[in-house]
């Protein structure tokens, strides 16, 4: 359990998903908005994050359109017997000309840029692809979209790292570059209640489902 009631909550309650591992997240490479599927390990990390919630009362599930997010969703959809409703602004930011690329690839063409995005990333407009500002709007607008469609309910969120991290962001009131300074890990849970008084970020990357799998041997 998450530490929260299973019945119907008092406010709208967000449960904000990063989907699970995929074939090139294993691999190293940087997909963005490439349509990659989970691996061996994501499936598996999937099907623990639902069995965690598997008590949670969920009234919805959205997903991006990405394939890895929506595998990872299906795994929430089918222990509750939910649809799911797939938003495309929550798809992962569009890396441009990086997609495709391992880090170290993006080191050697694209240093500098890189560097900015690590340390600046507010300010970085990927090569042929989004800017972080731009990534923020559609994510925080998908984000109120769907908690205003579902007034104190609980929803599902399955999205991607850039969109969890620029919606903690900016629910926790911190400056947009502060997104580096936390971690989001595949199927990782960021619980976000909304009521009266204003947001209330309850927790950040939850992913303690997540221990048996790491105890066993790595998955190819």
């Amino acid at each position: 359990m998450l530490g929260f009631a299973t019945d119907a909550p008092p406010v709208t309650r967000l449960l904000i998903i990063r989907h699970g591992q995929s074939v090139w997240n294993r691999a190293g490479i940087i997909q963005g908005q490439r349509d990659i599927e989970l691996s061996l390990l994501g499936l598996q990390q999937a099907e623990a994050m639902a069995n965690r919630l598997r008590d949670v009362r969920l009234d919805a599930i959205y997903s991006s359109p990405l394939l890895r997010a929506r595998q990872t969703a299906a795994a929430l959809a089918g222990s509750h017997h939910l649809p799911i409703h797939i938003d495309d602004d929550l798809v992962e930011i569009h890396h441009g000309a990086w997609e495709g690329l391992t880090e170290a690839d993006v080191e050697r063409q694209f240093g500098d840029l890189l560097q900015q995005w690590r340390t600046r990333p507010a300010t970085v407009q990927m090569p042929g692809g989004e800017h972080f500002q731009d990534v923020k709007a559609r994510s925080i607008a998908a984000v109120e979209r769907i908690a205003a469609a579902h007034p104190r309910h609980t929803v599902a969120v399955v999205t991607h790292d850039v969109v969890v991290r620029a919606v903690v962001a900016h629910l926790l009131g911190l400056p947009d570059d502060y997104i580096t300074r936390f971690n989001v890990s595949n199927t990782g849970i960021s619980i976000v209640e909304l009521g009266d008084d204003g947001p209330m970020v309850v927790c950040v990357n939850d992913h303690g489902h997540l221990d048996e799998l790491r105890r066993r041997a790595p998955l190819s």
